[in-house]
Protein backbone atom coordinates (compact mmCIF):
# COMPACT_ATOMS: atom_id res chain seq x y z
CA UNK A 1 0.00 0.00 0.00
CA UNK A 2 1.56 3.34 -1.35
CA UNK A 3 2.15 6.04 1.81
CA UNK A 4 -0.62 8.93 1.71
CA UNK A 5 -0.72 12.28 2.68
CA UNK A 6 -2.93 13.03 6.26
CA UNK A 7 -5.15 15.83 5.91
CA UNK A 8 -4.22 16.87 9.45
CA UNK A 9 -1.83 15.29 12.10
CA UNK A 10 -3.73 14.19 15.87
CA UNK A 11 -1.95 14.49 18.73
CA UNK A 12 -2.54 10.65 20.81
CA UNK A 13 -1.36 11.57 24.36
CA UNK A 14 -1.30 8.75 26.75
CA UNK A 15 -1.75 9.04 30.84
CA UNK A 16 1.52 7.36 32.48
CA UNK A 17 1.90 7.16 36.36
CA UNK A 18 3.49 4.61 38.38
CA UNK A 19 2.00 1.16 38.74
CA UNK A 20 0.59 1.19 34.71
CA UNK A 21 0.38 -1.74 32.83
CA UNK A 22 3.08 -1.47 29.76
CA UNK A 23 0.96 -3.48 27.25
CA UNK A 24 -1.87 -1.07 27.85
CA UNK A 25 0.57 2.06 26.81
CA UNK A 26 2.61 0.34 23.98
CA UNK A 27 -0.27 -1.84 22.38
CA UNK A 28 -2.55 1.34 21.45
CA UNK A 29 0.61 3.55 21.03
CA UNK A 30 1.87 0.86 18.91
CA UNK A 31 -1.37 0.39 16.50
CA UNK A 32 -1.38 4.37 16.08
CA UNK A 33 2.04 4.14 14.71
CA UNK A 34 1.50 1.14 12.14
CA UNK A 35 -0.83 4.19 10.91
CA UNK A 36 1.79 6.71 10.40
CA UNK A 37 3.24 4.11 8.15
CA UNK A 38 0.49 4.03 5.59
CA UNK A 39 -0.88 7.75 6.38
CA UNK A 40 2.53 10.03 7.17
CA UNK A 41 2.31 11.81 10.11
CA UNK A 42 -1.32 11.17 10.89
CA UNK A 43 -0.38 10.93 14.67
CA UNK A 44 1.78 12.26 17.10
CA UNK A 45 2.66 10.05 19.96
CA UNK A 46 3.65 11.34 23.40
CA UNK A 47 3.69 10.27 26.87
CA UNK A 48 1.95 12.67 29.80
CA UNK A 49 3.08 12.42 33.54
CA UNK A 50 0.29 12.56 36.18
CA UNK A 51 3.69 12.85 38.88
CA UNK A 52 7.34 13.47 38.00
CA UNK A 53 9.25 12.75 34.76
CA UNK A 54 10.25 9.17 35.42
CA UNK A 55 7.48 6.73 36.25
CA UNK A 56 7.82 2.37 36.68
CA UNK A 57 5.52 0.11 35.05
CA UNK A 58 3.95 -2.65 36.84
CA UNK A 59 6.81 -4.70 35.63
CA UNK A 60 9.46 -2.72 36.80
CA UNK A 61 10.43 -0.71 33.73
CA UNK A 62 10.81 2.61 33.76
CA UNK A 63 9.24 5.10 31.47
CA UNK A 64 10.15 8.77 30.24
CA UNK A 65 7.36 11.21 30.07
CA UNK A 66 7.49 13.91 27.19
CA UNK A 67 5.41 16.35 29.54
CA UNK A 68 3.84 16.86 32.81
CA UNK A 69 0.19 17.01 32.38
CA UNK A 70 -0.89 20.54 32.86
CA UNK A 71 -4.31 22.22 33.13
CA UNK A 72 -2.87 23.64 29.36
CA UNK A 73 -2.48 20.70 27.80
CA UNK A 74 -5.05 19.58 24.86
CA UNK A 75 -4.42 16.38 22.82
CA UNK A 76 -7.16 14.92 20.29
CA UNK A 77 -7.13 11.87 21.75
CA UNK A 78 -6.12 11.28 25.83
CA UNK A 79 -5.60 7.44 26.90
CA UNK A 80 -6.00 6.41 30.35
CA UNK A 81 -4.47 3.16 30.50
CA UNK A 82 -4.89 0.51 33.36
CA UNK A 83 -2.61 -1.05 35.63
CA UNK A 84 -2.40 -1.65 39.30
CA UNK A 85 -2.13 2.18 39.88
CA UNK A 86 -5.03 3.30 38.32
CA UNK A 87 -6.52 1.29 40.53
CA UNK A 88 -4.79 3.05 43.66
CA UNK A 89 -3.62 5.88 43.18
CA UNK A 90 -4.19 9.38 44.64
CA UNK A 91 -5.05 12.32 42.74
CA UNK A 92 -5.14 15.45 44.55
CA UNK A 93 -8.42 17.94 43.77
CA UNK A 94 -5.88 19.68 41.76
CA UNK A 95 -4.59 17.02 39.53
CA UNK A 96 -7.98 15.61 39.05
CA UNK A 97 -9.41 18.78 38.12
CA UNK A 98 -6.73 18.98 35.63
CA UNK A 99 -6.92 15.44 34.29
CA UNK A 100 -10.69 16.51 33.87
CA UNK A 101 -10.08 19.90 31.95
CA UNK A 102 -7.49 17.94 29.85
CA UNK A 103 -10.03 15.06 29.13
CA UNK A 104 -13.18 17.60 28.12
CA UNK A 105 -11.18 19.73 25.96
CA UNK A 106 -10.25 16.24 24.14
CA UNK A 107 -11.95 14.90 21.30
CA UNK A 108 -11.80 11.42 22.85
CA UNK A 109 -11.08 10.32 25.70
CA UNK A 110 -9.83 6.44 25.92
CA UNK A 111 -9.69 4.62 28.99
CA UNK A 112 -7.66 0.79 28.73
CA UNK A 113 -8.73 -1.92 30.83
CA UNK A 114 -8.02 -0.76 34.50
CA UNK A 115 -8.53 2.46 33.25
CA UNK A 116 -11.71 2.15 33.67
CA UNK A 117 -10.83 3.70 37.23
CA UNK A 118 -9.51 6.56 36.33
CA UNK A 119 -11.60 7.94 34.05
CA UNK A 120 -14.72 6.70 36.17
CA UNK A 121 -13.78 9.71 38.34
CA UNK A 122 -13.60 12.39 35.56
CA UNK A 123 -16.70 11.42 33.43
CA UNK A 124 -20.55 11.92 34.38
CA UNK A 125 -22.44 9.77 36.12
CA UNK A 126 -24.35 7.16 34.38
CA UNK A 127 -21.70 6.62 31.90
CA UNK A 128 -21.37 3.33 30.21
CA UNK A 129 -17.52 2.06 31.10
CA UNK A 130 -16.11 -1.36 29.91
CA UNK A 131 -13.53 -3.01 31.74
CA UNK A 132 -11.51 -6.21 32.28
CA UNK A 133 -13.93 -9.16 33.53
CA UNK A 134 -11.87 -9.16 36.48
CA UNK A 135 -11.85 -5.92 37.84
CA UNK A 136 -15.44 -5.19 36.89
CA UNK A 137 -17.11 -6.04 40.36
CA UNK A 138 -14.53 -3.44 41.89
CA UNK A 139 -15.54 -1.13 39.99
CA UNK A 140 -19.00 -1.18 40.39
CA UNK A 141 -18.20 -1.58 44.27
CA UNK A 142 -16.35 2.03 43.94
CA UNK A 143 -18.39 3.84 40.80
CA UNK A 144 -22.08 2.51 41.84
CA UNK A 145 -23.06 5.51 39.77
CA UNK A 146 -21.67 4.42 36.70
CA UNK A 147 -22.61 1.48 34.05
CA UNK A 148 -19.56 -0.87 34.26
CA UNK A 149 -19.35 -3.62 31.65
CA UNK A 150 -16.87 -6.75 31.71
CA UNK A 151 -18.45 -8.72 28.50
CA UNK A 152 -17.49 -6.00 26.11
CA UNK A 153 -14.09 -5.81 23.76
CA UNK A 154 -15.28 -2.49 24.05
CA UNK A 155 -17.99 0.50 23.63
CA UNK A 156 -18.31 4.00 23.20
CA UNK A 157 -20.72 6.51 25.49
CA UNK A 158 -20.78 10.01 24.16
CA UNK A 159 -17.24 11.25 24.12
CA UNK A 160 -15.03 7.89 26.05
CA UNK A 161 -14.24 4.98 24.67
CA UNK A 162 -13.37 2.31 26.81
CA UNK A 163 -11.93 -0.94 26.43
CA UNK A 164 -11.72 -4.34 28.10
CA UNK A 165 -8.13 -5.98 29.32
CA UNK A 166 -4.72 -5.20 27.68
CA UNK A 167 -5.27 -6.85 24.06
CA UNK A 168 -8.30 -5.06 23.81
CA UNK A 169 -6.70 -1.74 23.91
CA UNK A 170 -5.09 -2.56 21.00
CA UNK A 171 -8.81 -3.50 18.81
CA UNK A 172 -9.94 -0.10 19.98
CA UNK A 173 -7.01 1.45 18.73
CA UNK A 174 -7.58 -0.28 15.59
CA UNK A 175 -11.37 0.84 15.82
CA UNK A 176 -10.49 4.73 16.11
CA UNK A 177 -7.73 4.33 12.90
CA UNK A 178 -11.15 3.26 11.06
CA UNK A 179 -12.88 6.00 12.16
CA UNK A 180 -10.17 8.60 11.36
CA UNK A 181 -8.22 7.21 8.27
CA UNK A 182 -10.69 4.42 6.60
CA UNK A 183 -11.33 0.80 7.86
CA UNK A 184 -8.40 0.08 4.39
CA UNK A 185 -5.75 1.33 6.82
CA UNK A 186 -6.83 -0.26 10.15
CA UNK A 187 -6.73 -3.51 8.24
CA UNK A 188 -3.50 -2.84 6.95
CA UNK A 189 -2.10 -1.86 10.60
CA UNK A 190 -3.55 -5.33 11.93
CA UNK A 191 -1.63 -7.37 8.97
CA UNK A 192 1.32 -5.50 9.83
CA UNK A 193 1.00 -5.86 13.92
CA UNK A 194 0.29 -9.72 13.37
CA UNK A 195 -3.38 -9.49 14.93
CA UNK A 196 -6.68 -10.61 13.63
CA UNK A 197 -9.02 -7.33 12.40
CA UNK A 198 -12.52 -8.77 13.10
CA UNK A 199 -13.43 -8.52 16.90
CA UNK A 200 -16.46 -5.82 17.08
CA UNK A 201 -17.01 -3.76 20.27
CA UNK A 202 -19.71 -5.49 20.63
CA UNK A 203 -18.47 -9.37 20.94
CA UNK A 204 -17.93 -10.44 24.71
CA UNK A 205 -14.49 -10.73 26.06
CA UNK A 206 -14.44 -14.51 26.01
CA UNK A 207 -15.59 -16.22 23.20
CA UNK A 208 -18.29 -18.99 23.42
CA UNK A 209 -16.10 -21.59 23.64
CA UNK A 210 -13.95 -20.13 26.67
CA UNK A 211 -17.26 -19.08 28.67
CA UNK A 212 -18.66 -22.23 28.43
CA UNK A 213 -15.47 -24.15 29.97
CA UNK A 214 -15.44 -21.60 32.65
CA UNK A 215 -19.09 -23.58 33.04
CA UNK A 216 -18.44 -26.68 32.58
CA UNK A 217 -16.92 -28.39 35.28
CA UNK A 218 -20.54 -29.64 36.91
CA UNK A 219 -22.42 -32.88 35.59
CA UNK A 220 -21.79 -32.15 32.21
CA UNK A 221 -18.44 -31.34 31.63
CA UNK A 222 -17.24 -33.59 29.54
CA UNK A 223 -20.49 -33.42 27.54
CA UNK A 224 -19.43 -29.69 26.91
CA UNK A 225 -16.30 -30.53 26.10
CA UNK A 226 -17.33 -32.82 23.18
CA UNK A 227 -19.80 -30.70 21.74
CA UNK A 228 -17.32 -27.51 22.50
CA UNK A 229 -15.18 -30.18 19.94
CA UNK A 230 -17.11 -31.65 17.67
CA UNK A 231 -19.80 -28.77 16.18
CA UNK A 232 -20.35 -30.81 12.52
CA UNK A 233 -21.46 -33.57 14.76
CA UNK A 234 -25.25 -34.88 15.47
CA UNK A 235 -26.17 -32.70 18.56
CA UNK A 236 -30.08 -33.94 18.65
CA UNK A 237 -31.79 -34.39 22.39
CA UNK A 238 -31.79 -37.90 21.39
CA UNK A 239 -27.78 -37.91 20.79
CA UNK A 240 -26.76 -35.93 23.18
CA UNK A 241 -28.47 -37.91 25.60
CA UNK A 242 -26.99 -41.06 24.49
CA UNK A 243 -23.62 -39.27 25.09
CA UNK A 244 -24.14 -38.83 28.55
CA UNK A 245 -26.03 -41.85 29.82
CA UNK A 246 -29.04 -40.34 30.41
CA UNK A 247 -32.78 -39.89 29.76
CA UNK A 248 -33.47 -37.06 26.80
CA UNK A 249 -35.64 -36.28 29.63
CA UNK A 250 -33.71 -36.00 32.40
CA UNK A 251 -31.00 -34.16 30.10
CA UNK A 252 -33.42 -31.55 29.01
CA UNK A 253 -34.56 -31.10 32.47
CA UNK A 254 -31.23 -31.02 34.17
CA UNK A 255 -29.41 -29.28 31.24
CA UNK A 256 -31.92 -26.38 31.13
CA UNK A 257 -31.33 -25.98 34.81
CA UNK A 258 -28.08 -25.64 34.51
CA UNK A 259 -28.09 -23.37 31.18
CA UNK A 260 -31.17 -21.40 31.16
CA UNK A 261 -32.20 -23.14 28.03
CA UNK A 262 -32.74 -26.58 26.07
CA UNK A 263 -29.83 -28.50 24.55
CA UNK A 264 -30.79 -27.51 21.04
CA UNK A 265 -30.79 -23.69 21.77
CA UNK A 266 -27.51 -23.90 23.36
CA UNK A 267 -26.01 -26.40 20.63
CA UNK A 268 -27.41 -23.79 18.03
CA UNK A 269 -25.53 -20.96 19.95
CA UNK A 270 -22.33 -23.23 20.04
CA UNK A 271 -22.66 -24.07 16.23
CA UNK A 272 -23.11 -20.18 15.18
CA UNK A 273 -20.07 -18.95 17.01
CA UNK A 274 -18.03 -21.62 15.89
CA UNK A 275 -18.96 -20.78 12.21
CA UNK A 276 -18.90 -17.34 13.18
CA UNK A 277 -15.30 -17.44 13.76
CA UNK A 278 -14.56 -19.64 10.22
CA UNK A 279 -16.37 -16.37 8.59
CA UNK A 280 -13.63 -14.14 10.43
CA UNK A 281 -10.75 -16.69 9.17
CA UNK A 282 -12.14 -16.19 5.24
CA UNK A 283 -14.11 -19.33 5.11
CA UNK A 284 -17.02 -19.48 2.72
CA UNK A 285 -20.32 -19.37 3.99
CA UNK A 286 -20.96 -22.58 2.70
CA UNK A 287 -18.11 -24.06 4.04
CA UNK A 288 -18.87 -22.61 7.66
CA UNK A 289 -22.29 -23.86 7.43
CA UNK A 290 -21.05 -27.48 6.76
CA UNK A 291 -18.24 -26.82 9.39
CA UNK A 292 -20.72 -25.98 12.03
CA UNK A 293 -23.26 -28.66 11.51
CA UNK A 294 -26.21 -27.06 9.54
CA UNK A 295 -28.01 -29.09 7.16
CA UNK A 296 -28.01 -26.53 4.57
CA UNK A 297 -26.58 -22.76 3.91
CA UNK A 298 -30.31 -21.25 3.47
CA UNK A 299 -30.60 -22.73 7.57
CA UNK A 300 -27.61 -21.39 8.60
CA UNK A 301 -28.05 -18.13 7.03
CA UNK A 302 -31.84 -17.50 8.54
CA UNK A 303 -30.09 -18.44 12.13
CA UNK A 304 -26.88 -16.92 11.43
CA UNK A 305 -29.18 -13.40 10.78
CA UNK A 306 -31.61 -14.15 13.76
CA UNK A 307 -28.99 -14.32 16.58
CA UNK A 308 -26.44 -11.71 14.96
CA UNK A 309 -28.50 -9.51 12.79
CA UNK A 310 -26.23 -9.19 10.30
CA UNK A 311 -26.32 -11.71 6.72
CA UNK A 312 -23.10 -14.64 7.11
CA UNK A 313 -21.99 -12.84 3.51
CA UNK A 314 -22.09 -9.47 5.20
CA UNK A 315 -20.10 -10.75 8.14
CA UNK A 316 -17.33 -12.48 5.93
CA UNK A 317 -16.77 -9.28 3.83
CA UNK A 318 -16.57 -6.70 6.95
CA UNK A 319 -14.49 -8.96 9.57
CA UNK A 320 -11.93 -11.13 7.42
CA UNK A 321 -9.11 -10.32 5.46
CA UNK A 322 -10.33 -12.60 2.64
CA UNK A 323 -12.80 -10.50 -0.10
CA UNK A 324 -13.21 -12.63 -2.99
Amino acid sequence: MPKLIPTQTRLIAVAVFDGVQGLDVFGPLDAFDAANGFVAASYRLELWSLHGNVVRTESGLRLVADHALGARRRADTLILPGGSGARSIVLSHKMQRTLAGVANRSRRLVSVCTGAFLACRIVPSGTRVATHWKYVEDLRHRFPAHRSDGDSLYLRDGRLWSSAGVTAGIDLALKLIADDLGESIAVACARQLVVHYHRAGNQAQFSEPLQLQQRSAGEFGKLLAWMIGHPQEDMSVHALAERAGVSPRHLTRRFSAAFGESPGKFAERLRLDHARSLLARGIRVEGAARAAGFGSADTFRRAFERRFSVAPSAYRRRFSDAHS
